[in-house]
This record gives C-alpha cells, sequence and structure tokens, in this order.
C-alpha cells in the first residue's frame, strides 16, 4: 500500500492492486500517442515492413500506445459496426440476459451495468459489454482448417461463445467484423517479429488458433459535477498481446504514463488505437467503443526473447545478466488474469478457494 504523503493513481493489474506515483516534475515520458502508417503494408517489399515494424517497436518503447491508419478495415463496415452496436444495447435487458456472462462458463456474454468493478472507489462500472472471442466448436472459427486437427480437443463439448437467440443479427455483425480485424491483428504479429530482429514469421507457430476476443462497450451518459465517483471501465492494464481499439467520436480514452500522468488518446477517424499491456482508462462521456484482444494459444510456453536480456553494461554478453522472467504458459497467465477481474462469476466463485498455482485454462471450458 503506498504511503499517505505522496498522491497515486490506482489501476486493476490482475489479482492485485497496482499503484503508480504520479510525478509533481514536468512529465518526462510521452505526452502524446504516435501514428503509424500501414498503407505499405501488404506492398510486397520487406524494406517497407521493416520501416513500419521500426515504427511501431519506437511506439511501443516509448509509450506501448500508437494509432494505426491505412489499415485496410472499410470505412464502411466499421459504421456498420458501430451501428450494430447501437442496435444492439438498444435492445430491451430480457433479450440481452438470455446471453449474460454468468451462464457461460467461459466468462462470456453479455455484461450489464455494474457487472465489472475494477476501480474499488466506485460502486462498479458504468458500463455494458459483450464479449465473444475464439471458440473451437463454431464454424465461423474454421478450427479445423486453421489447425489441421480432426476436431476440437475431446473435453471442449460446448461453445465458448453464447448469443441471445432474438438477435441473430448480432452474431452475424460481429462476426463480419471480426473477420477483419482478425486477420489485420494477425499482420502486426509478422511486423513485431521484424521489430525484433526475427524472420516474419517467427512467431507463427503461436498464433494457429490464438486466444481472441472481442468486446463492444455501451458508456451511458454520466454525470460530471458529482461528488461520487464515477468511471466508466476502472483503469487496468490489458493482459492480451495485442489490443486494437475503434473509437466512436466520443473523446475518452486515457493512456498512463510512467509519470503518473493520464495522456489523451482521442479519437481519430480512419484509425485504430494499439496497445501492448499498458494502462488505459474511460471516464464519462458517453459511446459504443469496439475493442479486439489477440493472444497465442492457451498451449504456448512463452520464452523471453534473447535480444530482450538485461545486459545492464555487460555488452553483447547476455550471460552476465540474464533475462528477468521466467518461463510461462499463456493458458496460466490468462486464467490468472480474467478470474480475479470477475469475482462474481460463477466460474471465478467456484475455483475461489483453489491456489492460482492449480488454476488452468480448461477451468473455463466446463
Amino acid at each position: 500500500m503506498p504511503g499517505h504523503d505522496k498522491e497515486y493513481v490506482y489501476f486493476h493489474s490482475g489479482s492485485e492492486a497496482t499503484y503508480r506515483e504520479v510525478s509533481n516534475k514536468p512529465s518526462s515520458s510521452f505526452t502524446s500517442i504516435p501514428t503509424v502508417d500501414l498503407a505499405d503494408l501488404d506492398s510486397g517489399s520487406l524494406v517497407a515492413r521493416q520501416r513500419i515494424a521500426r515504427e511501431i517497436r519506437d511506439a511501443c518503447r516509448q509509450c506501448g500506445f500508437f494509432y494505426v491508419k491505412n489499415h485496410g478495415v472499410p470505412e464502411d463496415l466499421t459504421q456498420k459496426t458501430f451501428a450494430l452496436l447501437r442496435r444492439f444495447f438498444a435492445l430491451d435487458d430480457d433479450v440481452k440476459m438470455e446471453a449474460h456472462v454468468q451462464k457461460n462458463p467461459a466468462i462470456r456474454g453479455y455484461e450489464p451495468m455494474l457487472e465489472t468493478n475494477l476501480d474499488p472507489r466506485t460502486k462498479g462500472d458504468i458500463k455494458e459489454a459483450f464479449t465473444m472471442g475464439d471458440c473451437y466448436l463454431e464454424p465461423e472459427q474454421d478450427y479445423t482448417g486453421k489447425t489441421g486437427q480432426p476436431g476440437p480437443p475431446p473435453h471442449v463439448t460446448r461453445p465458448q461463445n453464447i448469443w441471445p437467440s432474438a438477435a441473430p443479427w448480432w452474431r452475424e455483425g460481429l462476426y463480419a467484423y471480426y473477420a477483419h480485424v482478425l486477420p489485420l491483428a494477425l499482420k502486426l504479429v509478422r511486423v513485431f517479429a521484424l521489430g525484433f530482429g526475427l524472420d516474419e514469421n517467427a512467431f507463427e507457430s503461436m498464433f494457429r488458433f490464438p486466444i481472441t476476443g472481442m468486446r463492444p462497450l455501451h458508456y451511458p451518459p454520466t454525470p460530471m459535477s458529482s461528488t461520487e465517483e464515477h468511471v466508466g471501465l476502472g483503469a487496468h492494464s490489458d493482459f492480451s498481446w495485442l489490443t486494437l481499439v475503434l473509437q466512436d467520436e466520443v473523446p475518452a480514452l486515457e493512456v498512463l504514463n510512467q509519470s503518473g500522468h493520464w495522456v489523451d488518446a482521442p479519437p481519430a477517424p480512419g484509425t485504430f488505437v494499439c496497445n501492448c499491456i499498458v494502462c488505459a482508462t474511460k471516464r464519462g462521456g458517453s459511446g459504443t467503443p469496439c475493442r479486439s484482444f489477440l493472444t497465442p494459444g492457451p498451449e504456448v510456453d512463452f520464452e523471453v526473447l534473447p535480444c530482450c536480456y538485461d545486459n545492464g553494461d555487460a555488452g553483447d554478453n547476455s550471460q552476465k545478466n540474464p533475462r528477468n522472467y521466467d518461463n510461462i504458459n499463456v493458458g496460466d497467465l490468462y486464467i490468472r488474469r480474467v478470474l480475479p477481474a470477475r469475482t462474481k462469476h460463477p466460474t471465478s466463485i467456484k475455483y475461489r478457494d483453489v491456489p492460482q498455482e492449480e488454476w488452468s485454462y480448461d477451468m473455463l471450458l466446463s
């Protein structure tokens, strides 16, 4: 717990509260979010892709957040998606609640107001949300085609997603958007490999059937003059490998810099905001953004890349200062981040007395 003689900001990160001290000095860290142009991403020029990779690498080192433009997702599709989100969140509660997140062990589906509470100073997050993602069984995902496996794992007997039966257009519309955003995210995986000085295909095996998520949200107008703290979505650090945020016209996304100051990430038409494990918050205003997440498959074991060892003053001799982090399984990491953020969910309640070291990704599949 931080001391009382200094100012701190709080954000949700895993199962414990995380704090960052607010500096009273002029900020020495980033104060704006860079933009990367992806126009040459499919040009066939390795030199052009390497340039994009350097720009993204520099943006990640600077602040972890960046805009991408000329990304190839059609503008008419993004506008249809915004209309789709508004139509869904305007439905009667009983229609949406048929797909309530607590009816699904995988923690997918509809979240009503106050379902989550990422900021303990508030009564809960003032937002509605709907989560869908990777599913071994849904035909839209083509598990066999992507993996070459004859069928899903034998212990998977029910879909990971849940849908309201009275709104079939919701599933159809989300998958239309998903079918464009996932390929974009996978192209960025190749760019990240180049940014590490690796072959473009270096991470391909990790993403044959990745953990994905798509999370449309609806933030209603909230009073800004009230003495009570109102937060659309409590400040948090994403735990996905890559996040792409499609913003509507409401300026409300902020990024926490290293000095403990919030930096605006305003909407920019024709762009996505991307990040790699940084903090974001949503305060006031109203809107219907859509967040998309990409993480390697749950079977993948992460290892620190040799180029990312902390060499200190050892020059190129990484043996003097070896890597700072042990290997970790992606599925284990995922379950340890998603369950603590969903304390009301039956899956979280079911395993609350089980030590985290014994948690596994399969807990979401049964």
